[in-house]
């Protein structure tokens, strides 16, 4: 991965690459910013670009025998860790530790590094799993962080999305984190730093990435996937910043879950228990992270539609194609329902988070629904 291959945060790759020359490089740093923004690509081209034999002003050259092995992800002195979680073929104590995903783990980034948590568990096959950073794991980072470097000027240890660390993984790292061997490298890379141990963040260097602006997100589309102008412009303001959700939904891969989401609520309001019946079979197979988005979406649907109840249209985030269903939808609302249905969708997302059934959390919620709707 390359500095070239981000669009956009100059200031940032500048501010990156100055430390590295300077040799102002912190032992422990902690790539954090939201679901959405490029942490983990910068993360991956700063890697790169600590160990390129000829790095120039403003990126690693990409020819040297480290930037060969970095752009495959097999670098010797480049190790990751990760979330992980059980699956088919990856079972037991085998599950707890990214080594064995390696594959997957290469595959997933060779895909598109700007893909999330969501993505991950999709791309292993793990289900409604609950993704984890076990304590087998951080015994494990130990073990390999013990050994010097193999060929590159550093031992660079990644750790993508470490609030997903157990306490107990976390609390062991801790003195390594503090204290690594010489020239070893931490980069932990956070889409949510509140939920870190305060004794792992303030054992790190923070590199706050933002999220990308709706015009720099308009401009990415258009020089770099070839969406229409207009197209991007929406496109980038339904994403909120998140590149990796526009480039979804040029694809149109929303479709999906909108048309599932409209049908659900005509199903609500008709209160009809055996469809509501099978929808909640049907979403007991969908898989964990797929049921949480799904509702996730609803919530959105639902606060666009409080949106379009107040009359601002001009600030909705919804694509055209599904702007005149949320404009029909709000004038069923009120603002008490609209607060009523939110809080019950995000008690479901919380309880399936805690492995409550898929089958019975969403047939709650829907009967709930249903009668909120029918209320006057």
């Amino acid at each position: 991965m390359l500095f070239a291959d981000i669009p956009g945060l100059n200031d940032l790759k500048e501010q990156l690459i100055k430390g590295v020359k300077s040799g102002k490089i912190a032992h422990a740093q902690l790539f954090w910013g939201k679901s959405g923004a490029p942490n983990l690509p910068l993360a991956l081209a700063y890697a790169n670009y600590l160990n390129c034999e000829n790095p120039g002003e403003t990126d690693a050259c990409g020819t040297c025998n480290s930037c060969h092995k970095n752009a495959k992800f097999i670098h010797p002195d480049f190790q990751f860790s990760f979330p992980t979680a059980a699956n088919d073929s990856i079972k037991g104590d085998d599950a707890k530790l990214s080594n064995n995903f390696l594959k997957h783990w290469r595959s997933f980034l060779l895909k598109d590094p700007f893909a999330s948590a969501l993505d991950w568990i999709d791309h292993i096959g793990s289900g409604n799993r609950q993704l984890n950073i076990a304590k087998d794991e951080s015994k494990n980072i130990i073990r390999n962080l013990s050994l010097k470097a193999f060929e590159g000027k550093y031992k660079i240890m990644l750790i993508w999305l470490p609030e997903y660390l157990h306490p107990s993984a976390a609390n062991a790292l801790l003195k390594i984190i503090e204290e690594p061997s010489d020239k070893t490298i931490f980069l932990l890379v956070s889409n949510d730093r509140e939920k870190l141990i305060g004794t792992i963040t303030s054992r790190t260097q923070a590199v706050h990435i933002p999220n990308y602006s709706d015009p720099e997100l308009k401009d990415i589309l258009v020089s770099k996937y070839g969406v229409e102008e207009s197209h991007a412009k929406q496109l980038a303001h339904i994403s909120q910043g998140d590149l990796h959700k526009a480039v979804q939904l040029v694809d149109d891969v929303s479709d999906d879950a909108q048309q599932e989401f409209e049908q659900w609520m005509r199903e609500c309001w008709a209160n009809d228990y055996t469809k509501l019946v099978k929808r909640s079979e049907d979403f007991h197979k969908w898989g964990k992270m797929n049921q949480q988005q799904w509702l996730i979406h609803a919530e959105n649907i639902l606060r666009e539609s409080l949106v379009a109840l107040m009359q601002s249209t001009e600030l909705m985030r919804v694509p055209d194609e599904h702007e005149q269903f949320v404009l029909k939808f709000s004038k069923t609302l009120s603002l008490e329902k609209i607060i009523q249905m939110t809080e019950i969708l995000n008690k479901a997302i919380y309880y399936l988070e805690r492995n409550a059934s898929a089958k019975m959390t969403l047939l709650n919620v829907s009967l709930k629904i249903a009668s909120i709707l029918r209320s006057n």
